[in-house]
């Protein structure tokens, strides 16, 4: 994501030459659940809208933000109020725990979502509208939207800047920031963290929460994953051996681990099926993990992507982290790394 940002989202003439993901002959507007509009919403200078951004692995937090505010400064020009940005990937970071959207941002009445995945910052972004539902999957299936992929956002918003000039889009969001504001999901989380891990695995129970192998299944921000849409069936594999993992990890000590379908579930519900602790692991930028998951004594020097496992007592809410920190950029050597400490800790 470089400083190229003024090139937004539009090309690709949808009426002539459908939008596809890419390596695909599926449509994007199939994938993605969703069906094609002509123009953006209507009411989208006289409302409120909720921006989903996904930017690439590795990206610098400051690059994110300058392509944020040059987002923003073209919005505020036109007049759209986009009044609270969010990470895509913040949505599924945690795993086994379900992520909403923060109660004080749905009160502030939004009624449109704009996604902007940025396939490559020097050369392929894709810019989405739409209606917003107000749920954390921000989108219904079926759901109209107007869509653009481009290799240049300033050809996008020179369109973006024609059409909505058009009496059909009533201006009334007048004095806009022309600054970014972004924000995290709520996550139910823990009552607090333990550098250690339980003393005593003995005649307990250890749930891993199923992976969700097809991120197109149902509309939401996975599905507008960068990984999702350049190569949705490498995307697929990646998500089945994460699973695959989990599986074998449950067939060698069936009497510790069992996976469960933990979606909908309350800890009493676990507790009613025996379930002691969850398996949980983060996996987001670093600073995020570093805030989610507090652990005295530790370096902290990561820019890019983390991931660490933790477990998650279902009758305290308590996270035990174990007794050394071993966040890695790689989900299976955070996997290994994690199940070492807890073998050792049971002389397995």
């Amino acid at each position: 994501m470089k400083v190229i940002i003024y090139n937004f989202l539009f090309l690709l003439l949808l009426s002539v030459s459908p939008l596809n993901a890419q390596g695909t002959n599926v449509s994007l507007f199939e994938l993605l659940h969703m069906n094609e509009a002509y123009d953006p919403p209507q009411d989208i200078l006289s409302t409120k809208s909720i921006v989903l951004m996904d930017v690439p692995k590795g990206m610098l937090v400051e690059e994110r933000l300058k392509i944020a505010d040059e987002l923003q400064m073209f919005f505020a020009e036109v007049g759209i109020d986009a009044s609270a940005y969010f990470q895509t990937n913040s949505f599924s970071s945690v795993s086994g725990m379900q992520e909403q959207i923060p109660d004080f941002i749905l009160k502030r009445d939004i009624k449109n979502l704009i996604f902007l995945t940025i396939l490559n910052p020097e050369n392929d972004f894709i810019l989405g509208m739409g209606p917003f539902n107000g749920k954390n999957h921000f989108y219904d299936k079926g759901a109209t939207f107007w869509v653009r992929k481009t290799n240049d956002l300033k050809t996008a918003f020179s369109e973006l800047t024609t059409r909505l000039k058009s009496d059909a889009f009533p201006k009334e969001n007048l004095l806009l920031s022309n600054s970014a504001e972004f924000f995290e999901p709520t996550v139910s989380g823990f009552k607090q963290a333990y550098v250690t891990l339980p003393k005593d695995f003995e005649g307990k129970k250890i749930a891993i929460p199923t992976i969700n192998t097809n991120p197109f299944a149902q509309p939401g921000p996975q599905a507008l994953n960068i990984e999702a849409i350049l190569s949705a069936t490498s995307y697929k594999n990646e998500l089945t051996n994460r699973m695959s993992a989990f599986t074998a990890l449950a067939a060698k000590d069936s009497t510790l681990f069992q996976i469960i379908n933990v979606e909908n579930k309350t800890d009493a519900d676990l507790r009613r099926a025996r379930v002691d602790y969850v398996l949980h692991y983060i996996e987001a930028n670093a600073q995020n993990v570093y805030t989610f998951l507090p652990f005295e004594k530790r370096v902290e020097n990561k820019k890019g992507v983390l991931v660490k496992f933790f477990l998650r007592d279902t009758r305290t809410n308590i996270a035990y982290l174990g007794s050394e920190w071993d966040a890695k950029e790689n989900w299976n050597e955070a996997l290994n790394s994690f199940m070492a400490q807890i073998n050792n800790m049971t002389g397995k």
